[in-house]
């Protein structure tokens, strides 16, 4: 990294570290179906570019975030978010 990159000095980015999916134990996004997903990666989408990274939390598993990593490298979709796995345990 250099300092062309960031002429301005420091940027501040929005995290958000959890987010669930619709594949989720507990969620309110719908059904486990192609529409309710393709809703869901739409309003992701369509945050604002401050966002750029995004906790995708599930409860015991990562099949959300396999979800939407697979969607990223194989869609070329979400470009513009880091997502991070994040497993919660109750």
């Amino acid at each position: 990294m250099t300092k062309d990159n960031y002429p301005a000095g420091a940027e501040w980015r929005k995290w958000d570290l959890h987010v669930h999916t619709p594949l989720s134990v507990y969620q309110k996004y719908g059904k486990d179906d192609e529409e309710t997903w393709e809703d869901y990666i739409r309003d992701l989408e369509s945050l604002p570019k401050e966002f750029s990274v995004i906790g995708v939390n599930d409860y015991l598993f990562i099949e959300g975030y396999k979800r939407l990593k697979n969607e990223q490298q194989c869609n070329n979709r979400l470009t513009d978010l880091t997502l991070l796995p994040v497993v919660e345990f109750r």
